[in-house]
């Protein structure tokens, strides 16, 4: 038995304990920026392993509830393994045994998988019946999901305070509640989008409702802003190029007799290239300077987000060699997972990377999809995705040997 059959066969053996960790952390979930449980939890079970190097907190990782495992077997390449960590501000419609003991916070994008298989990788592969010449280290990241004051998720941090600079390749996995176990979404290129929000005022006069000449109305100038922006990607967008502008959120008024002085809207624009990315927002600027042939004035702040996931494809040939081994009866869907934002597309403009999405859905119909409140995961993939991890990490290193 080779090494990669050893590793595949001992992540079976960890369902029990990837389980048990799994459903601990969906009980006590934490938001972005406050996984302080969260990653005392993390830290405790790394420090138990023979040969890891632990990082923790602000000053060794960049942020204060980051963690970080570093695993070193001899000299070789650097591979690094990531799972995010944070929840979101939804409160769980599940009656499961494991619901959410934090009312308004749930586990609903699978991090909790993310962080137990992570762990389970990590406790694998410092396994003496794994050997390998190199270093794998084990990043288990906050704030995936929200910004800070600065605009930053969590992945900047880590890759500020150095944990990257002397990785060579990066690998993540993402739940896809979309698909059944048995498939899996994996894509060379682009696979999730640049996210960037915006913020905008229209300001007019306002005035009484019985007299709208003898004022200007940015009610009526939104309605011309609005067919406007719906045109950018409609229209003045490449249709090869994919891009989305969503309006979230206008604001305005606040009684029928009276026009406001103002209409503050707020919104998303997705892309998957830089061209395009740029494009739109000098699109948008346009968009919102129709105001001023309407005697309004406006204001747009465009907050940079995440960039585009682009995945490696060397970093991809690896994963679906893993699968090949492991899991040769597994469909692979090569198409990106769409124009939803992940903050591992940072770590895959510093170093080479790829994130494949694994098949985690359930047969009956009823929406568990990500971000809602009855999400949930077959758990029976949690090995799954330790074998699908630590085996790429494992055959990153031995292919550099040979």
């Amino acid at each position: 038995m080779n090494s990669g059959q050893m590793l595949h066969r001992k992540a079976q053996e960890m369902h029990s304990s990837l389980v048990k960790w799994r459903r601990y952390l969906h009980q006590l979930p934490e938001l972005s920026f406050q996984e302080i449980n969260t990653a005392s939890f993390v830290e405790s079970k790394l420090r138990k392993i023979t040969g890891m190097k632990v990082l923790a907190g602000k000053q060794e990782t960049g942020i204060k509830t980051g963690v970080a495992g570093i695993l070193k077997k001899g000299e070789g390449p650097v591979v690094a393994l990531r799972a995010d960590m944070d929840a979101l501000p939804i409160r769980e419609e599940n009656e499961a045994i494991y619901k959410s003991q934090h009312d308004g916070v749930m586990h609903a994008c699978g991090h909790d998988a993310h962080t137990s298989i992570l762990l389970g990788a990590a406790h694998l592969l410092a396994d003496s019946d794994i050997p390998f010449s190199g270093t794998v280290k084990f990043l288990f990241q906050p704030a995936e999901e929200d910004t800070d004051q600065s605009g930053r998720t969590g992945a900047p941090y880590f890759i500020e305070h150095g944990l990257l600079d002397d990785v060579s390749m990066a690998f993540a996995l993402h739940m896809d509640p979309e698909h059944e176990p048995g498939n899996i979404k994996l894509h060379a290129g682009p696979s999730m989008a640049n996210v960037d929000t915006f913020k905008g005022i229209i300001q007019g006069t306002g005035g009484h409702g019985a007299y709208p000449h003898l004022g200007t109305d940015p009610i009526w100038m939104l309605s011309f802003v609005l067919q406007a922006i719906q045109g950018v990607a409609a229209r003045k967008t490449s249709p090869l190029s994919p891009a989305v502008i969503s309006v979230g959120e206008i604001k305005t008024g606040s009684s029928t007799n009276v026009i406001p002085e103002k209409v503050t809207l707020q919104g998303t624009m997705r892309s998957y290239d830089r061209d395009t990315r740029r494009h739109l927002v000098e699109e948008l600027e346009n968009a919102f300077s129709i105001t001023h042939s309407m005697g309004g004035m406006y204001e747009l702040d465009i907050e940079r987000g995440e960039p585009a996931l682009n995945n490696d494809v060397k970093a991809v040939s690896i994963y679906h060699s893993v699968i090949q081994e492991y899991f040769s009866s597994f469909h692979i869907l090569n198409e990106p997972y769409g124009l939803g934002g992940e903050d591992f597309g940072h770590i895959a403009e510093k170093v080479p990377a790829a994130m494949l999405f694994l098949g985690a859905g359930f047969t009956e119909k009823e929406n568990r999809g990500l971000h809602m409140p009855c999400f949930d995961i077959q758990e029976d993939i949690l090995p799954v995705g330790v074998s699908l991890l630590a085996g790429a990490a494992l055959h990153y290193i031995n292919e550099a040997e040979e």
